[in-house]
C-alpha cells in the first residue's frame, strides 16, 4: 500500500519551526485537509524536503537472516491500538521496550481516542473531509481486507513510503522480531505486500 502524503503538523510528536508564521502553518493545514490517504508525521516523500529538523541519527544496522544489513533509521512501526483494548494493554509494553531497544521510531494510532501506558500521546485517525466514509488512516491499512482490529503492527519505509502488515493481535518479540526482518527483505526486493500471503494473527485481538 502506498502512502501518499504526510502530516507535518502533529504538534503534540514533532517539533515545532519557530520561525513558522501563523500563514504558512494555516497553510499546511490546508494542504493536509486537502490530502487523501494515510497520514503520517515526518516520515518524509521522495522529492520533497525532509521534514526532520534534527541531525542525522547514528546508523542502527540490523542483520537479516540471508546476510544483508539495513539501517533501522530506514523504517517505522506503525500500530493501532486501544486503551480499552486488554491485548492493546499486554502488547504495548513489549513493543515499547523492543522498539526503545532497536532504536525504531513507533507511531501509535488510537482507535478509541486514548493513549495507554506504554504510549500516552497517541494519534487519533482523521477523516480528510466530510465525504470520506473512514479516516484515511485506517483505509490505507485495513484497505486491502484486513480486519480492524487492536493491536495491529505495520512496518513502514519512511523513504519510500510503503507499508507492509507486521502482526494482529498479541504476540511475542521474538515473533515480531523475526516478521520485521522477513518484511524488510520482502520490501529490499520489491515485493508488493498483498503477494506475501496472510497476516499471521495470534487471535487475540479487539475487533472494531
Amino acid at each position: 500500500m502506498k502512502i501518499n502524503h504526510l502530516l507535518s503538523l502533529l504538534m503534540l510528536l514533532t517539533p515545532r519551526v519557530a520561525q513558522a508564521t501563523v500563514a504558512d502553518e494555516i497553510a499546511a493545514i490546508e494542504q493536509v485537509k486537502a490530502a487523501k490517504g494515510v497520514q503520517l508525521p515526518q516520515l518524509g516523500l521522495p522529492g520533497t524536503t525532509p521534514a526532520r529538523l534534527s541531525p542525522p541519527k547514528v546508523p542502527r544496522f540490523m542483520t537479516l537472516t540471508d546476510g544483508r544489513t539495513v539501517n533501522l533509521n530506514d523504517y517505522a512501526i506503525v500500530v493501532f491500538m486501544q486503551r480499552s483494548c486488554p491485548h492493546s494493554a499486554k502488547f504495548d509494553p513489549l513493543l515499547r521496550e523492543w522498539t526503545d531497544k532497536e532504536g525504531i521510531k513507533v507511531y501509535p494510532y488510537t482507535l478509541d481516542g486514548y493513549g495507554d501506558v506504554s504510549f500516552p500521546v497517541a494519534l487519533i485517525p482523521r477523516k480528510s473531509g466530510p465525504k470520506e466514509p473512514i479516516a484515511g488512516e485506517i483505509l490505507t491499512f485495513f484497505g486491502n481486507g484486513l480486519p480492524i482490529a487492536t493491536p495491529t503492527t505495520f512496518l513502514v519505509n519512511v523513504n519510500s513510503n510503503m507499508a507492509y502488515p507486521l502482526y494482529q493481535g498479541e504476540t511475542d518479540i521474538n515473533t515480531l522480531s523475526q516478521r520485521v526482518g522477513q518484511m524488510i527483505e520482502a520490501d529490499i526486493d520489491h515485493l508488493a505486500p498483498d503477494t506475501l500471503g496472510p497476516v499471521p494473527t495470534s487471535g487475540e485481538a479487539t475487533p472494531q
